[in-house]
């Protein structure tokens, strides 16, 4: 065991001489930044540092390539060196052997202490020699590199990890917390792949994060040249997995009972920082012993203060023990880069192949990487043209498309076998529903509102919400999340394996006709396609359909406020508006956050004049019900509010383009509600609006310090637009002109308040007020004046006449009733001692 650690220290210590060296010459002379390019490009697309410097960039360099970089011609014209008589291919063979675990003898343990001697010699540097034979010497004992435990049937098979960067990035970043990480997805899309180099980068960290890292795996297959291998699992359950670490550990297990063991295992991995890979879990996630998994995951779960850390591959996760990172199919890109790189740059260019050819490879494999492999083996196999075969496919007639199809049904049973057995029978009917749905129609995108629909309107969801979550059927690769949205794209290899009823032991498509809800399926997939004869099908768009179908029917406002947030538009937000009363709209005003980009854009005028029309009006309804005393739930300052949340949404309402008869309405609202420097902004330079700010100069006469200024502009305006203010607010404005002048010039308060009575309106609430103001008033100028007894005393039985009439008790409020009842009270005093 010393000579194997020793082995890949050397190796290890080599390839940093090589990285402080191309740092070194960087430093200190001008190299071309070609040179360093792919070195950079891929530190920067595997590091979750973003600050790196050039050395630390290059701690994602591996021997080969330093190698290839210092034997280069640019780098020679800087710095000679020798490099070129060292052939590293023994060293890079011993380098990537660490990937399986793989031992070093006597002999090949001499054979890289001198190849690594005479590499560093060729560098021609006596530093960097003599470096290597203190570390040789001194330091070798001393020199820390993390130990790879593996039990693992197949070793890593891919020099670079190709489409998974961004992956195997976020999982770094994600490893720094001690919540479990499951790597979730069906066969073939690469887990292993990716947890591979995972491991390849860790043990290659300067940084040395893992002491000790553990890849225990539980395949038992493979697919490998088209063909599912089938073997015996290295470790077979929990007893195994235990037992194996124990090994590694060199833990004592003969006599001693397994859950001293077990105790024994944990702390020992606890006590260094550790990473344990639990590699195709799927195959032992079942109801006997998913228990116990589970516990492993909340020991890490629960080591608050641990920097050892569990990461799983599966295709279907633990449960909420784990945070999952589901693997997606690759983009048509990545499935050229890796056909590309598997078959070799001059086969893939000796093909030729055209943009068609590629989307019907990227079509065939549905950007499986597992497929795309076996398919690079097929291509590699034939001499045939591509084009003759892509055209043969569909016949099946010729060898090369038997092989194609072969491989493609084989390669359907992989990807999904230990996969859909481990759900539950009710999340296997609703995802047999969802493939059943989606084969009849075509159907290629869903979404969670989808889902909703299917439990609540078909009914679905007395299957249990808990086993109809989305989560369930992202965790095995049947949906694959649309990045910022809450639509999925469906797999389309998983609903032809379901449709082919693999096994009595899955709930398949076929038996999707036994269930009590075929029939409803049925008339939903025909409303499908209906909608697909007549224009192009989105699933918004259906869904909208779907609800107005609904509302349609059962006149339910909540199927058309659900049509609208599937697909929303100004025109269903006014069909929505007009539904609902007044207090119940503006509780809904936030509706409008989903049509935003419609309630700017110019070519809507006319849809954005109606819906601020309706809101408009629905406050002015909710301010007389005030007023009424019909409400007590909504108060004035709500509305005031409610407005500027209206303002917010329209801009033609925050601009003033309203037509305007609204803004009359508006005007007027906001007058009675007090909020007088809005009016004054409205109504400014508006001369149709004119009525509305002299009724605003008016309200705000009751109460200034400066009353003559505003006594002097409504002059000027009545001066100006005589028929213009109407008769009610020219009533208002006298009364409140003598209000103003009665103790000091009672005689001219008289003058304005004469015949006041034509501006009473019998059953106006608002006239009856001013008229029974305007007699206190009158009253009292005649008492100061000394005016006959028989006048005073015929103004006082016109006040009480109207204030105890039936309308006066049933509409004024009992406050302004008691402030006139007071008033009165005193008038009648000095009345008295006139008497």
């Amino acid at each position: 065991m010393i000579q194997n650690i020793n082995g890949y220290k050397m190796i290890f210590y080599l390839e940093n001489i090589l990285r402080d060296y191309c740092a070194d010459i960087s430093e200190n002379g001008s190299l071309k930044p070609e040179i360093f390019k792919v070195s950079i490009e891929n530190a920067n697309s595997i590091s979750i540092n973003e600050n790196m410097n050039f050395r630390e960039k290059l701690n994602f360099s591996h021997l080969g390539d330093l190698i290839s970089i210092l034997k280069s011609k640019d780098f020679n014209q800087l710095k000679k060196n020798n490099l070129q008589t060292i052939n590293p291919s023994l060293l890079i063979k011993h380098r990537n052997d660490i990937m399986h675990s793989r031992s070093i003898s006597s002999s090949d343990l001499i054979k890289i202490e001198t190849e690594c001697t005479a590499t560093v010699k060729a560098l021609l540097d006596s530093n960097y020699e003599l470096r290597w034979h203190k570390f040789r010497l001194e330091e070798i004992d001393e020199f820390k590199i993390p130990i790879l435990h593996m039990v693992y049937p197949l070793g890593k098979n891919f020099d670079h990890l190709i489409g998974r960067q961004n992956e195997l990035k976020k999982l770094k970043y994600e490893l720094g917390a001690n919540i479990p990480r499951s790597i979730t997805g069906q066969g073939g899309l690469g887990k292993t792949a990716l947890i591979l180099q995972l491991v390849e980068d860790f043990l290659y960290d300067p940084n040395c994060p893992f002491e000790n890292i553990y890849f225990m795996s539980f395949k038992n297959s493979a697919f490998e040249n088209g063909k599912i291998n089938r073997f015996e699992k290295s470790i077979n359950n929990h007893s195994d997995l235990i037992l194996r670490l124990a090994n590694f550990m060199s833990i004592e297990t003969e006599n001693i009972e397994f859950k001293d063991i077990e105790i024994k295992v944990w702390d020992n991995f606890f006590a260094q920082n550790s990473l344990l890979i639990l590699d195709n879990l799927e195959t032992e996630i079942v109801k006997s012993n998913l228990n116990e998994f589970t516990n492993i995951a909340e020991k890490f779960i629960m080591s608050f203060n641990s920097k050892s850390r569990l990461i799983i591959t599966s295709r279907f996760g633990l449960g909420d023990r784990e945070a999952k990172t589901p693997l997606h199919k690759f983009e048509i890109n990545d499935t050229k880069g890796l056909l590309k790189s598997y078959i070799g740059e001059d086969t893939f260019n000796e093909k030729k192949f055209k943009e068609h050819d590629l989307e019907w490879i990227q079509n065939y494999t549905n950007g499986n990487p597992g497929l795309i492999l076996a398919f690079g083996n097929f291509i590699n196999s034939t001499q045939k043209p591509f084009s003759d075969i892509r055209v043969e496919f569909d016949s099946q007639y010729t060898e090369e498309s038997k092989v194609l199809h072969n491989q493609h049904d084989e390669f359907i049973n992989f990807c999904f076998e230990n996969t859909i057995d481990s759900m539950h029978t009710n999340s296997q009917k609703f995802l047999s529903m969802l493939c059943y749905i989606c084969l009849e129609t075509n159907l290629r995108e869903i979404s969670e509102e989808f889902l909703t629909y299917l439990k609540d309107e078909i009914g679905l969801k007395s299957l249990g919400e808990e086993f109809l979550r989305s989560q369930i059927f992202s965790n095995i690769g049947f949906l694959q999340p649309l990045p910022n949205s809450d639509k999925f794209i469906v797999n389309e290899l998983l609903m032809v394996y379901l449709d082919r009823n693999p096994s009595e032991d899955i709930f398949s498509v076929y038996q999707v006709k036994n269930l009590p809800w075929k029939e409803q399926l049925d008339e939903l997939i025909n409303f499908i396609n209906e909608m697909q004869f007549e224009d192009e099908l989105y699933i918004d768009n259906l869904l909208s359909e779907l609800y107005l179908s609904k509302h349609r029917k059962t006149s339910d406002k909540k199927y058309l406020i659900k049509s609208y947030f599937c697909q929303p538009t100004l025109q269903k937000l006014i069909n929505i508006y007009k539904g609902l009363d007044a207090k119940d709209l503006v509780k809904r005003l936030n509706l409008m956050e989903k049509t935003k980009g419609d309630l700017i854009n110019s070519k809507f005028k006319k849809e954005q004049e109606k819906i601020a029309s309706i809101c408009i009006s629905a406050l002015q309804t909710i301010y007389n019900e005030i007023v009424q005393k019909k409400t007590n739930k909504i108060f004035q300052k709500d509305l005031i509010q409610y407005f500027k949340q209206i303002e917010s949404y329209i801009p033609l309402v925050k601009n003033k383009e309203i037509p305007l008869r609204d803004k009359k309405i508006l005007c007027k609202l906001l007058n009675n509600l007090r909020v007088f420097d809005l009016v004054e902004k409205w109504t400014l330079d508006e001369p149709e609006l004119i009525d509305e700010r002299f009724f605003m100069l008016i309200k705000r006469l009751s109460k200034s310090s400066k009353p003559e200024e505003i006594i002097s502009q409504c002059e000027d305006i009545l001066k100006q637009y005589p028929v213009e203010i109407s008769m009610k607010n020219q009533g208002q404005f006298k009364l409140y002109k003598a209000k103003h002048l009665y103790k000091e010039n009672p005689a001219n308060a008289l003058t304005l308040l004469e015949n006041f009575s034509i501006y009473f309106i019998s059953g106006n609430l608002a006239s009856t007020n001013l008229y029974l103001e305007s007699l206190l008033i009158s009253l009292e100028c005649h008492i100061n004046l000394g005016s006959e007894i028989e006048k005073i005393i015929s103004i006082e039985e016109r006040f009480i006449k109207l204030f105890n009439s039936q309308e006066v008790k049933e509409k004024i409020f009992s406050r302004n009733r008691d402030i006139f009842d007071e008033k009165h009270q005193k008038l009648k005093k000095r009345i008295q001692l006139l008497v």
